[in-house]
């Protein structure tokens, strides 16, 4: 079986509120100017990892913090499709993310996000066979280190965090 072989942009872990001002910049606003560093990926596909904690080392799906892992043809859509289902965009929660209806409402203090883009060019259904298998085996990865899939991943009631 072949490993997980995406790489994290910018190596690192971004919080909510600056994922939040970059991708949704207001009227006029333009991410790459409000965040020249994310803004370039909110429109990529790829495998996107949640985790909950204060100080994450260098993002992975295994690392323990993890809650979620997921993939999508579009970060931007994916994370506002989160959010409105999360109750994390407006008052209470809206279709769009099922897993997100796990989620604490509104918590979004220690929320990190890493997000591994797929920069190949690949004819559609193999892009979206590649982004399915690239889950499945983060997915697998977290499971070969806990011995459990991540508590989103794994179904069942909302969540609990610290």
């Amino acid at each position: 079986m072949q490993d997980f072989i995406l790489k994290s942009f910018a190596g690192q872990w971004f919080e909510w509120e600056r994922i939040n001002q970059c991708f949704w910049p207001g009227a006029g606003g333009r991410s790459e100017k409000v965040d020249p560093e994310l803004g370039p990926v909110r429109l990529c596909s790829g495998i996107y990892v949640i985790a909950w904690g204060d100080s994450l080392g260098e993002p992975t799906p295994t690392d323990g913090n993890v809650q979620y892992i997921g993939m999508t043809d579009n970060f931007k859509n994916r994370m506002s499709q989160f959010a409105s289902s999360a109750g994390i965009h407006y008052d209470g929660r809206y279709d769009g993310h099922s897993a997100a209806w796990r989620w604490p409402e509104a918590k979004i203090e220690k929320m990190k996000v890493a997000f591994f883009p797929l920069y190949q060019d690949l004819a559609p259904h193999l892009k979206s066979g590649f982004l399915y298998w690239q889950e499945a085996l983060a997915i697998d990865a977290y499971f070969k280190e806990h011995g459990k899939v991540p508590p989103l991943n794994a179904g069942g009631g909302e969540i609990t965090l610290d």
